[in-house]
């Protein structure tokens, strides 16, 4: 190919899947008394079995026992969301509002959590109290993310990926580590999993689901 074709050429990537990653000295105040409240909920309830392989998964009304410290990490959650979304048909009468699940997870090493999406919400976040490497940084116990295109893309030819933006080729799945103090937002259709760590300690996140819920306001006369 010439010189002049190949400055035809160009790649414009389509599709691409939002995740949002937060850090704020809001959320760094929040991990101590929310990690409380967590233990002494784990203490008073058995949890229940949802997407966790092991481990201990809260009931999802953790604003109701964790108090002020869970709607300080919700606002921080939907501010996160809100300011990424672009609202392309506005209606004068309605205002956007959310409805919320949250609760907790804690897995000791070995523990994890199957692959799963979160039908009927919009977005959905997970805020991390603890990785369970004794304030070490984490080596494993990664959240996998993975492709929604998955496995169309990669039924024929597994080993030949396309370029990303970055031009690196684009895998199946992202597995990302998190530090304490992060919030990660992403869509709630995405699936995504976390794998089992290897710590001497438990490691202990906090989800939210938002489900978009509109509110009717009558115009001013």
């Amino acid at each position: 190919m010439s010189d002049a074709q190949d400055r035809s050429l160009s790649v414009e990537h389509l599709f691409s899947t939002p995740l949002i990653r937060a850090r704020h000295p809001e959320l760094d105040r929040l991990v101590e008394p929310l990690k409380a409240a967590i233990y002494k909920r784990k203490q008073e309830h058995p949890g229940v079995t949802r997407s966790n392989q092991g481990g201990w998964h809260s009931d999802g009304n953790m604003r109701d026992w964790a108090g002020a410290d869970a709607e300080a990490l919700i606002r921080v959650a939907v501010d996160a969301v809100e300011r990424h979304l672009h609202n392309t048909n506005p209606h004068p009468n309605l205002r956007m509002g959310w409805n919320i699940e949250i609760w907790a997870n804690v897995n000791a090493a070995g523990n994890a959590n199957a692959a799963h999406c979160h039908p009927g919400a919009f977005a959905s976040a997970v805020f991390y109290v603890d990785l369970g490497n004794e304030g070490k940084p984490a080596k494993d116990g990664h959240i996998l993310l993975q492709d929604p295109r998955f496995p169309l893309a990669f039924m024929q030819q597994p080993g030949i990926l396309w370029p990303g933006p970055n031009e690196k080729p684009v895998e199946s799945q992202f597995a990302l580590l998190p530090s304490v103090g992060e919030l990660i937002v992403f869509p709630s259709w995405l699936m995504h999993s976390v794998k089992a760590h290897t710590g001497s300690g438990e490691r202990i996140s906090i989800a939210i689901n938002l489900s978009m819920q509109w509110q009717y306001q009558e115009s001013p006369r």
